[in-house]
């Protein structure tokens, strides 16, 4: 893809990803002008409002990847690695608004689930570690502690979407809360 094309494409799912945040029946046409690019743009990248929002999630789940990397290097342990994934991923309101809102149609993503199904088994291996190194109590398996976690991110998230609070106290209280629900510290 040439320069051009790829601001175009990225400019679309930017676009994409607001419109079907506030409304779930933007249609493409409405698309194309929030990203100041022609129908005929926007129909070459996408040929169906599906596969537009098959890439709006494929772009959120990428995002989730990004902020989440070289955690090792930046966290002192693998706990501290934790609290990273917390504060990094609960920036991401609007990718996991998307997500959360269109999760229904998603979940018929072949290549949506495979990204999701990795990301799932990095924060399992993450966790895992964190029970090798005595970090969480050993009562606890890989998938409950899992799942609190998931749990604790949807907290973090209603509680931004609320007004509560913002995404930096929201994802201390997460962490928080999970060192009180499952660590030993």
């Amino acid at each position: 893809m040439d320069a051009r094309t790829i601001r175009s494409k990225q400019a679309i799912i930017q676009a994409g990803l607001k419109l079907f945040i506030q409304n779930e029946d933007s249609t493409l046409v409405d698309i194309a002008k929030a990203a100041g690019v022609g129908r005929a743009t926007l129909y070459r990248q996408f040929k169906t409002k599906e596969d537009l929002q098959e890439s709006i999630g494929l772009y959120c789940l990428e995002r989730f990847d990004e902020v989440n990397l070289n955690l090792e290097e930046q966290s002192s342990n693998p706990l501290d690695a934790l609290r990273l994934v917390f504060q990094n991923t609960l920036l991401l309101y609007s990718e996991f608004t998307f997500l959360s809102k269109f999760e229904i149609f998603l979940t018929s993503s072949e290549k949506l689930q495979t990204r999701m199904r990795a990301q799932d088994d990095e924060l399992r291996d993450l966790i895992s570690l964190n029970l090798k190194h005595g970090f969480i109590c050993d009562t606890y398996s890989v998938d409950w502690v899992f799942f609190f976690f998931e749990g604790l991110l949807w907290a973090g998230y209603q509680a931004i979407r609320s007004g509560h609070c913002d995404s930096a106290q929201a994802a201390a209280l997460a962490f928080q809360t999970f060192n009180h629900g499952v660590s030993y510290k």
